[in-house]
């Protein structure tokens, strides 16, 4: 009989000489973890995606005047608000193909529906647009307002996109929705500084994000999916799906174009700046939501989406509260950096729009939860909160240092306010006439 001896390091494939650690082992454990992993790609794909936004605008504002970079930004916002499309198909898309996905049927069946129905928004999106540029270009006071005929081509490019990513996202595809993120960041930032250079000047930007909106329309291709098709469990887009997905992105833009309005040219140009740097945070932390979000929609119980709620909020705050520190330690070196020495008379200010930009990643948290719970009454808050916020900051006085804590102090009343309205539902012990939370 051989005779038994310990175990080495050897056995267990680990060279000799190293000895496995608590800490490396739990490591392992993390990576090995479908949703740290997908947490992990999301995070990567955005932060590219956003990456490349700000490395064309910090460009941008190093090549143009403050005046033109006011302009710029207002475009770009304005943009975004149109872009608010995408992220109500993006929402739609995922709700539904998640649903579909936990019932055991491909999420492939799905696609050609989605399809359809994304160009019949943008059609729709890009035909409105026609009237409402002559609008915006009276609010905005724009010199050239021939730039915001990228809204039109904007319009059935981002409904498309926004179909993409529903799909990838519903489907847990989390690999291929972060090559679509990094393809829109690095279109914009080649389309940006080819533009630049060959003087398109304060249009530059918002056609760089136009052509970054294409390159997500285009990926991934579905080749056979026509061919495959399921009945549909339930509508693509409903109100709450519209007040939840346009909440951030409404308030992420709305700020821009009111400054716009209402400050001087030279203020706005300024204000623009501080809302570009304190926005990362948002960004930063909008995959944390994302992420949690389709496995919501396919949870099977209350216990399961409250699990998945109070583990997101946990990393949300643990980030928040560091983005926060660095950005009271840092924000005249960081707005120096990134955006140049005209922008570091805002800083004083960056904390205070910090905090509300953290507010508002709270709200993005709370409302992706509510729609994917299939809850309705967390769409009251934005519901009345859009609206009122925007009378707010229009009627601000025009100086920078009144409207930073407008837009501030609306964000945090509404997380407070949608706080209320979701989170008891999370923590009631027996539904009560509708979904359960």
């Amino acid at each position: 009989m051989t005779p038994l001896r310990p175990p080495s390091p050897a056995d267990s494939g680990i060279p000799s000489g190293i000895s496995p650690t608590p800490r490396r082992a739990r490591l392992r454990r993390l990576l090995a973890s479908p949703l740290i992993r997908q947490n992990l790609l999301y995070l990567i794909g955005i932060g590219g995606s956003g990456l490349g936004v700000l490395i064309a605008q910090s460009y941008a504002a190093h090549h143009l005047t403050a005046v033109q970079n006011g302009e710029s930004t207002s475009v770009v916002a304005v943009l975004n608000l149109l872009y608010t499309t995408s992220f109500v198909v993006n929402a739609g898309a995922a709700r539904e193909v998640a649903a579909t996905v936990a019932r055991g049927v491909p999420a492939i069946e799905r696609w050609a529906d989605l399809r359809r129905s994304s160009l019949k928004v943008g059609l729709t999106l890009g035909a409105a647009m026609i009237p409402v540029d002559f609008l915006l270009a009276f609010l905005l006071h724009l010199p050239h307002p021939a730039v915001l005929l990228a809204a039109i081509l904007a319009g059935p490019l981002t409904a498309y996109a926004g179909a993409q990513r529903g799909f990838l996202q519903g489907a847990r595809d989390f690999r291929r929705l972060a090559v679509n993120f990094l393809l829109y960041g690095g279109t914009v930032v080649v389309a940006a500084v080819l533009l630049l250079h060959l003087h398109a000047g304060e249009a530059a930007v918002p056609v760089a994000t136009v052509a970054g909106a294409a390159g997500s329309a285009i990926y991934p291709r579905h080749p056979g999916a026509h061919l495959r098709r399921t009945a549909s469990s339930g509508r693509l887009i409903d109100y709450t799906v519209v007040a939840g997905a346009a909440t951030a992105p409404v308030f992420n833009n709305i700020d821009v174009v009111a400054a716009r309005h209402v400050l001087p040219a030279g203020g706005a140009g300024l204000y623009s700046g501080l809302s570009v740097m304190g926005k990362i945070i948002f960004f930063g932390t909008s995959s944390l939501s994302a992420v949690m979000y389709p496995r919501v929609a396919a949870a099977p119980s209350r216990s399961a989406r409250r699990r998945l709620l109070l583990q997101t909020m946990a990393a949300l705050c643990a980030v928040d509260a560091v983005a926060l520190l660095a950005y009271g330690l840092l924000a005249p070196r960081l707005l120096r950096t990134v955006l140049g020495p005209q922008y570091v008379s805002d800083s004083p200010l960056l904390l205070l729009f910090a905090a509300g930009v953290v507010a508002l990643t709270f709200v993005n948290l709370l409302v992706y939860y509510g729609m994917g719970a299939r809850v309705r009454h967390f769409a009251i808050v934005p519901a009345i909160g859009i609206p009122a916020l925007v009378a707010w900051l229009f009627a601000s006085p025009p100086q920078v240092s009144q409207f930073v804590p407008r837009i501030a102090s609306a964000l945090i009343v509404l997380a407070v306010l949608e706080a209320v309205m979701v989170l008891p539902g999370v923590f009631r012990a027996k539904p009560t006439g509708e979904p359960a939370a």
